[in-house]
């Protein structure tokens, strides 16, 4: 039962009337019957016995009542009230007096400890017992051995009834909601990674960002030199240079915006481009890896011309990252990058690995940082990320990058 229809069942104030609805009714059917066939009674009742069976009932009912409030205390007050009953008026109904016990007995179990719970429940035994002791000793009853047994029996049938289906929801209460706050602290944990990976790779774009915009203001400022000495002597060649520095201004412009407000930290590691694609496959090559170099289309000697360096470094750490995850999570399988420049809008990046032919932990499943990475590498420079599993039990990792416009068209 879940945590929420337990609380509802411990404050819902019907459950006390709905108990004594139920013990009154019982108590009338009963009353009914033995009217019909008085000699199903073992001792014939008087009106007093019935009514007072009844008030106990009522008595019974309300104390239930209490029982979010005092709960061992109202559970001790529901069995401790048939003994006024036994000892004022022994009767053969009696043992309906019984229905409001197993209801507080139940309740508390559903809601307290084992240990705590079974330390009252004693005391409950003993009322239940000596009630029935109590009444049917009144009732005649000449064997008090046999007597004690059974009221002692009767007892812990009582208790024991519906104690043990309430501490088995108790404790499925609590396996729940031990299992509950370590989905809770998981996905607490897996969201502090993700933003620690988000930063990371935000804060490693802006180290990267820092040298492209150092190499287009180094160059910018080469040309501004040059068109001081030619604006006299030169003067169509020092427009030409005025249009060039607006140009790589309005490209280095776009690269700090894509990026500000990063922080970084200095680094002196080299740019970047597609260029270094084909390093990257020799040095997995040398390393004892399988893979190929496609370059599309044939005789292409630079992909990446129409693409700004900001882009270009977005495609080159997409095949970092994924040659890399194929090493981790593949080890023996085969790899082809492909780099198809062929297209009119856009350059297509492909990363494609066959089947691992080498033990691996299956269980060491990768935490999806790295895809993220490249999901947000791609989204800077306006392209977009595809991955998947392929049907010969390999990944393929695909990356579109818009060719940049103020670059020229293919």
């Amino acid at each position: 039962m879940p945590r929420d229809s337990i609380s509802t069942v411990r404050a819902n104030p019907t459950v006390p009337l709905a108990t004594g609805c139920a013990a009154l009714a019982f108590l009338a059917i009963t009353a009914g019957l033995f009217a019909h066939d008085p000699t199903m009674l073992d001792e014939p009742m008087t009106t007093s016995s019935w009514l007072l069976t009844a008030a106990t009932l009522l008595l019974q009912a309300g104390a239930l009542a209490g029982r979010d409030r005092w709960p061992f205390r109202s559970m001790l007050i529901v069995s401790a009230l048939p003994l006024a009953l036994a000892a004022l008026a022994p009767n053969s109904a009696f043992t309906v007096t019984i229905i409001p016990v197993t209801a507080s007995v139940f309740l508390a179990g559903l809601h307290f400890t084992l240990t705590r719970t079974i330390r009252w429940s004693i005391a409950v035994v003993t009322c239940v017992a000596l009630g029935q002791l109590i009444n049917r000793l009144g009732l005649g009853d000449d064997e008090v051995l046999q007597t004690v047994v059974t009221a002692l029996a009767q007892a812990l049938v009582v208790v024991i009834g519906p104690l043990l289906p309430a501490c088995v929801l108790s404790s499925h209460r609590a396996a729940t909601s031990a299992q509950r706050e370590m989905l809770n602290a998981l996905a607490r944990e897996r969201e502090a990674q993700i933003s620690e990976a988000i930063a990371h790779e935000r804060s490693t774009m802006a180290r990267e960002l820092h040298d492209i915009a150092a190499h287009h203001l180094s160059g910018i400022s080469l040309m501004a030199a040059s068109i001081a000495r030619q604006c006299e002597s030169h003067p169509e060649a020092a427009k030409d240079g005025a249009l060039e520095i607006r140009q790589q201004s309005r490209a280095v412009l776009h690269d700090l915006r894509q990026l500000v407000g990063l922080l970084r930290e200095d680094d002196d590691q080299q740019i970047k481009t597609l260029a270094s694609i084909e390093r990257l496959v020799d040095t997995a090559n040398r390393n004892g890896r399988r893979v190929d170099l496609t370059v599309l289309p044939d005789g292409e000697r630079d992909p990446g011309r129409l693409l700004s360096p900001l882009a270009q470094l977005a495609g080159y750490r997409m095949v970092q990252e994924s040659l890399t995850n194929v090493g981790r999570h593949a080890p023996g399988a085969d790899s082809t990058v492909i780099v198809d420049a062929g297209d009119s809008d856009a350059l297509h990046l492909t990363v494609r690995n066959t089947s691992p032919t080498q033990r691996h932990d299956s269980g060491a499943g990768g935490s999806g940082l790295g895809i993220l990475g490249m999901s947000e590498r791609a989204a800077l420079v306006g392209g977009s990320l595809d991955f998947g599993p392929t049907d010969d039990n390999g990944w393929v990792t695909h990356m579109r990058i818009p060719f940049d416009p103020d670059r020229g068209n293919r």
